[in-house]
């Protein structure tokens, strides 16, 4: 009973046989689908976009939320919002690690932020590793964190699961 997440990279997507599979295993796990959340990952070798926002198109009618990962950093931008049309912007930790200490940090993310309620997604600050981290991106309104500030993964939990699966 909770949402799992699942990187894809642009490259996943446009091998045709990849994205068939996983569309396949929609179908087929209908019951879950609606747990899914696809955390997409650009890269600058991404060569049909068309194919890509496909993709999206059909998990979506499954159920799945899309996340654009990494947003601010790297080759996800603006249009790729706009066109994927995402639930989630993950925005990316390079922006809020230093975010107490710039203001040009702090002012992208305000930025991000504006924009993604404009166009209704949640937002996510990666790499929230302490108090101060945390307190500045919820003052900015970001929906979630996530780091170490939140969390550590521990090798107890990971049992604990591995006991539920068996």
């Amino acid at each position: 009973n909770c949402e799992i997440s699942v990187n894809l990279s642009s490259l996943d997507i446009e091998d045709h046989s990849m994205s068939e599979y996983v569309l396949q295993l929609l179908e087929v796990n209908r019951d879950i689908t609606h747990m899914l959340i696809f955390e997409l990952l650009e890269d600058k070798d991404t060569q049909d976009y068309e194919y890509v926002n496909n993709f999206i198109s059909h998990a979506r009618a499954f159920g799945v939320k899309i996340a654009i990962d990494d947003f601010g950093s790297g080759y996800s931008n603006f249009i790729r919002i706009i066109e994927f049309k995402p639930d989630i912007i993950k925005i990316d930790g390079s922006l809020i690690e230093d975010i107490a200490n710039s203001e040009s940090n702090r002012k992208t993310v305000e930025a991000i932020q504006i924009f993604a309620n404009k166009v209704g997604a949640k937002t996510v600050a990666e790499y929230v590793t302490n108090k101060e981290t945390y307190e500045i991106v919820d003052a900015i309104g970001i929906d979630y964190a996530q780091g170490y500030y939140i969390g550590k993964p521990e090798p107890k939990l990971i049992e604990e699961k591995e006991e539920m699966l068996a």
